[in-house]
């Protein structure tokens, strides 16, 4: 099946500890802090049980999106990259049409399937 980006990959970033948190830290509290360091807003976010796939974006640039992965049990955050495309500037439109071609729900839906801090998984 033909993907506009190519292939996508899951790099895990850091975990909530590493940048402060405390392990009972709430979801919301765990985003905040991750967009107020991006200095960034959450354009787009899509909440499952076990993740938070998000569009962080620079306020007032529309075309500088990012897609991050969180998954809530294991507190990690993961940058979602295309081996042949954009995936630093991409609009909410862009993030949309991403999410239902790749079909990212699903690994929000389950990041267990993502790498802890070993090799990067494939989707």
């Amino acid at each position: 099946m033909f993907q506009s980006g190519g292939s996508v990959s899951f790099y895990p970033l850091f975990t909530a500890e590493d940048i402060g948190l405390r392990k009972d830290v709430t979801v919301e509290h765990a985003i905040k802090v991750f967009l107020y360091i991006g200095e960034a807003i959450a354009s787009r976010w899509v909440q499952m049980p076990k993740g938070i796939l998000l569009l962080q974006a620079v306020p007032d640039d529309p075309q500088s999106g990012a897609i991050y992965l969180y998954d809530r049990e294991r507190q990690i955050f993961y940058f979602a990259c295309f081996d042949q495309g954009r995936d630093d500037s991409l609009s909410v439109e862009e993030f949309e049409q991403l999410v239902t071609e790749y079909d990212l729900v699903s690994w929000t839906a389950n990041p267990a399937l993502l790498p802890a801090f070993n090799e990067p998984a494939r989707a």
